[in-house]
């Protein structure tokens, strides 16, 4: 009999990860980058009274497995969508959404979007999910950390990743409240030249319970700093002995504020 394991869907809007122990299919994430002009208080609260019932909604009709909302702390008009699907076949079969009949059956009138406009920073990327540690506690913030590396690497991206989650994140969960953190590789839209990778091509995220806490955590401190934390040291070490190094390189690294999900 198949072992089934849900891990916890409120712990981390960004994803809510299943595992199975035998031929496990690809859980994906779609990641929409909108930058917002106009009336944006008003656009929050559209996709909070409107798409988000719509969303949870497809979600219990199975057409996929959620939605999640971000905004930049440094660019406030950009936000972040992240769409959900189980499977390959899920999001192959997810079908219409937010159609004018769902929202009419569940009473629900479509806000004034003259209010705002958007523009797509992104083509809608698709990842695949590789690894998650998760607290019992949401993360209010995120940082998203992007990564390129040449194909040939992407096993060394991978395990190395879940070297971290398993040896440096899940050690201080107790101590780290909110500190969730998963790793996925793009799936879509891949571009290499000369075997390098033009775009970010991996991304982790890692979750603190709020602003003050990643400032506290990310601040340079002479003492203490991570290089001396014993956790960090076995990681460095494992890695090192695995040859799990010298494979990316860091693109960018941005905090986001969670606004909402199909989870809360």
């Amino acid at each position: 009999m198949k072992k089934i394991i849900y891990l916890l869907l409120l712990a981390i809007p960004i994803l809510s990860l299943r595992a199975q122990d035998d031929s496990p299919s690809p859980y994906l994430i779609r990641m929409h980058v909108l930058e917002v002009e106009g009336n944006i208080g008003e656009f929050i609260k559209a996709n909070k009274e409107y798409y988000k019932p719509l969303s949870k909604q497809a979600v219990e009709d199975g057409k996929w497995a959620g939605w999640a909302m971000f905004r930049s702390f440094s660019k406030r008009n950009v936000f972040v969508f992240f769409h959900h699907y189980n499977s390959p076949e899920q999001y192959a079969k997810g079908g219409s959404l937010w159609g004018p009949n769902e929202a009419k059956r569940l009473g629900l009138e479509a806000p004034d979007s003259s209010k705002w406009k958007w523009k797509s920073l992104s083509d809608n990327e698709l990842w695949q999910v590789n690894g998650a540690v998760f607290d019992n506690e949401r993360s209010n913030y995120f940082v998203f950390n992007k990564f390129k590396f040449a194909y040939p690497d992407k096993e060394k991206f991978i395990k190395n990743n879940i070297a971290w989650g398993e040896l440096v994140v899940k050690p201080q969960l107790e101590e780290n409240k909110g500190s969730n953190w998963a790793v996925a590789t793009l799936v879509t839209s891949g571009s290499y030249s000369e075997g390098e990778s033009t775009i970010a091509n991996g991304i982790s995220f890692d979750g603190y319970d709020s602003l003050e806490d990643i400032l506290n955590r990310r601040s340079y401190k002479e003492n203490g700093g991570i290089s001396e934390n014993p956790h960090w040291q076995n990681f460095r070490k494992y890695i090192v002995e695995n040859d799990l190094t010298d494979f990316n390189s860091a693109f960018s690294s941005s905090i986001y504020e969670h606004l909402d999900s199909t989870w809360d």
